[in-house]
Parts: structure tokens; C-alpha cells; sequence
């Protein structure tokens, strides 16, 4: 691969592409397959091209995560922008006042009235299924939809999710896409993102102007009550407004797929579904039950998050001259890593691509950096607990309550698009 300088005097080895187009082609045709043949041939660290590098090390990744907002921006965007650092690492500021005033002040009550409303809400989405087979994918996202504006907005969630499945929609095919087009090129799916994302920032501000219209309550009911209470520092209207539309569009598609895939695991390991729906009717508990009484649910979720991590592949961009190991980077220079690798990589996991829940139950501690579901450092996926709370009580309620027949499960291969998905996979739901 090329010649720009690295601390070394030469960029990582890589393969040399194709005439004017790169890697893109051979990438876009088969991104696993890809990226497993670039390290298998060339080691942990490869160039992709002149300003792209992929690594597979446990302790750069973790190295890139922690120096995030310093040396490393997460941000990214569905059109092609020209990379500011100065406005990169004002964004960052902004992002994690925001963040740390909303997690400061969520007390626990208003956590715990959100997971109570959960189980409402995963009834009503599974009862609009009927018993007739569905594509499980687009019932988990109407499911997470719901449960991220009901997070977020309380009982001002009504329309919300809604606007961030067309904001998530619009999105999709140019994210999914190797080649990204500035916001000003005339383009159907670009025109539709401007409106689907002008929709979704409407609608959050139309909430936060009803909100502050009333009288604050007592005690915070929801995220934005949370941030629209915070004094140190005060959040500005457009900090609360990216705070939540960030949340509410991860919170929908990631969230979903997870699910998908712990409702393909469930349905296609009876022997797990026995385990956990024993647990599930061993609660006699009126509330929804803790973590820790659900230890059966929760390996097997972590299991399913560790071989099938919905964000299988994550960036950081250089915000300044920097280097990563040996390697020298330049502002705008990418650095990428898949999660879905690191989890399945035999030298950090034994029987690294067996479905095995116990591994998380025998108190074998993963290699250190190695178990990556949700990222890690400053810029850690919002909400990372909560998540698991929510797959947890899913795998609760579902083998509490109902049937799950997908005969067709086997044969819904893995795609890697934007998220990593079980192609095609349906499954009908009835009442136990």
C-alpha cells in the first residue's frame, strides 16, 4: 500500500485495490469476507487506503476509544462533510454536557416507571403481530421506537417514533452506502434525509417548547425533564435537541437488531429457551424483576451481543496530527475496527464461534478490551445499560408469555449492511 508518512516512514500494509475506484468494489461485494482476508493476509493493522487504516488489536481499539474527544472524533454523518476538527471537538463538548447532565439527573424512579412501561409496550407491539408469521426486524423496531421516545419523552412520546423510523429510513441507504454525496447534490434519498431530519428536530422541539410551558414537575418523569432541569451547566435548546435525536435513532435500529437476534437464538435453541423460560416463571415478584435475578436471560444476551453485535463495524476520525501504536495519523484520517472480529477472534475467546451462554456464567473474565457490544470510553454508547436492562426483561417476557414459531430461521444468513441482521428472518408469535 502507499507511501504517506506514519511515525515508521510508511502507511500499514494493505491491499493495493483497484484504478481509480480502490477497495470500494471488492468491499462492497462481500464486507466480512473482506476485512477477514485483509487481516488474515496482512495482520491486526491494514490500510484500506491512503487515509483509512483497519485494526483488529484489543489494546489499540481500546487506545482509540479512550483518547476519543481528545485525539479521536465518533461523529459521522449520512452526507459527505468536509472534516472541521475545531467544529468536531465543539460538538464533542456539546454531546457530553448534554450527557452527563442527562445521566446525572435520571433518578431511579423514573428509570424504573420507564421498565414498567416496557412490558406494556412490548405487549401492544407483539399483539399488532397477531399469529401470523412477521419480519421480526421491522417488529423489533417498532418495538424500540416506542420504548426509546417513551425513554426519552414520556407522555409526550405520541407521533415520535413514528418521525425517527422515517428519520432511521432515510437514512439507511446512504449510510449503507461506501460512496457518501454532500447534502447539496440533487438527490431523491438526500432530499428525503434533509426532511425526514428537519421532521425529527421539529418534532423535539415542538416537546421541549410544551414542556417548558408547564409547570416542572416534582420529580424528573423523563430525559427531557432531566435536561430541561439541569443548572450545571444549563443546557442550550439545540444541546437538548441533539442529545435526543441522537439517542432516539440509536436507540432505534441497534436495539431492534439485538432483539432479532435473541429472538432468532431463543427460537432456534430450545434447550435456552427451556433455561430462561424456567427462570422467567420462577419470578412470583409483582414488579419486573432486577438483573440479578435473571441470570440465565442475561448470559444468554450477552452471548448473542457478543456473536452478533449489531454495530459490527466502528470509526473514529482523527481530530489532529496523532498516532495509533506505530502508526502516524493525519487530521481526517479514519480508523476502523469491527467488534464482530474482536468477539470472534480464537485467541481471545476459546470456541470463539460456539453459541455458548455459560462462558458468561463460570466466571471465565474475557480478555481485557477483547468485548466490545456497545464501545467503550467517553464516547461509550448512551443508554448501554439501560439496553441490556431492556433485552434482558425482552427475553423475560417473551419466554414468559408466548410461543415463538420460525421454521425458517436457519436460513437467515448474517448481513452485514449498516447493521449486522439475520437476513429475511420471520417468526410468528402466539399467547402460551
Amino acid at each position: 500500500m502507499g507511501e504517506p508518512l506514519t511515525s515508521t516512514g510508511v502507511r500499514p500494509p494493505g491491499p493495493a485495490g483497484r484504478w481509480l475506484v480502490g477497495n470500494t468494489i471488492d468491499y462492497d461485494r462481500d464486507r466480512m469476507g473482506f476485512l477477514r482476508r485483509c487481516h488474515d493476509e496482512y495482520g491486526d493493522v491494514f490500510s484500506f487506503d491512503e487515509h483509512t487504516i483497519v485494526v483488529r488489536d484489543p489494546d489499540l481499539v481500546h487506545d482509540l476509544f479512550a483518547r476519543t474527544n481528545d485525539d479521536f472524533s465518533s461523529e459521522s454523518s449520512a452526507v459527505a462533510t468536509g472534516f472541521d476538527a475545531r467544529r468536531s471537538a465543539d460538538d464533542a463538548q456539546v454531546w457530553m454536557s448534554a450527557r452527563r447532565s442527562g445521566w446525572r439527573g435520571l433518578n431511579r424512579a423514573a428509570a424504573t416507571a420507564h421498565t414498567t412501561r416496557l412490558g406494556a409496550l412490548f405487549e401492544r407491539t407483539l399483539a399488532e403481530a397477531g399469529d401470523r408469521p412477521v419480519d421480526v426486524l421491522e417488529l423489533m423496531k417498532s418495538y424500540s421506537g416506542r420504548a426509546a421516545a417513551d425513554f426519552c419523552l414520556g407522555a409526550d412520546a405520541d407521533g415520535v417514533p413514528e418521525v425517527v423510523a422515517e428519520n432511521a429510513a432515510a437514512i439507511e441507504p446512504l449510510s449503507g452506502s461506501s460512496q457518501l454525496f454532500p447534502e447539496w447534490f440533487p438527490s431523491r434519498k438526500i432530499k428525503r434525509f434533509r426532511l425526514a431530519r428537519k421532521a425529527t428536530l421539529d418534532a423535539i422541539t415542538e416537546r421541549i417548547h410544551r414542556r417548558r410551558s408547564a409547570p416542572a414537575p416534582d420529580e424528573p418523569r423523563d430525559l427531557l425533564d432531566v435536561l430541561l432541569a439541569a443548572r450545571d451547566p444549563e443546557l442550550t435548546e439545540l444541546q437538548v435537541q441533539r442529545l435526543l435525536r441522537g439517542i432516539l435513532l440509536a436507540a432505534y435500529g441497534v436495539p431492534a437488531a439485538s432483539m432479532t437476534w435473541l429472538v432468532r437464538t431463543l427460537a432456534t435453541r430450545p434447550d435456552l429457551w427451556e433455561r430462561v423460560a424456567a427462570e422467567s416463571a420462577a419470578w412470583d415478584g409483582e414488579d419486573q424483576p432486577p438483573l440479578s435475578a435473571l441470570p440465565q436471560a442475561e448470559a444468554v444476551v450477552k452471548e448473542v451481543l457478543r456473536l452478533w453485535p449489531p454495530t459490527w463495524l466502528m470509526g473514529r476520525t482523527a481530530i489532529r496530527p496523532t498516532s495509533l501504536g506505530r502508526w502516524a495519523l493525519e487530521p481526517g484520517d479514519q480508523v476502523m475496527f469491527s467488534p464482530y472480529l474482536l468477539h470472534r477472534d480464537p485467541r481471545w475467546w476459546p470456541d470463539a464461534d460456539v453459541l455458548d451462554p455459560d462462558r458468561w456464567l463460570a466466571n471465565r473474565t474475557p480478555r481485557k478490551h477483547s468485548y466490545l457490544p456497545f464501545g467503550a470510553g467517553p464516547r461509550v454508547c448512551v443508554g448501554t445499560q439501560l439496553g441490556v436492562v431492556q433485552l434482558t426483561l425482552g427475553a423475560f417476557w417473551l419466554t414468559r408469555g408466548y410461543r415463538v414459531s420460525a421454521p425458517g430461521a436457519d436460513r437467515s444468513a448474517p448481513e452485514f449492511h449498516n447493521l449486522l441482521v439475520p437476513k429475511g428472518f420471520r417468526a410468528a408469535f402466539s399467547r402460551a
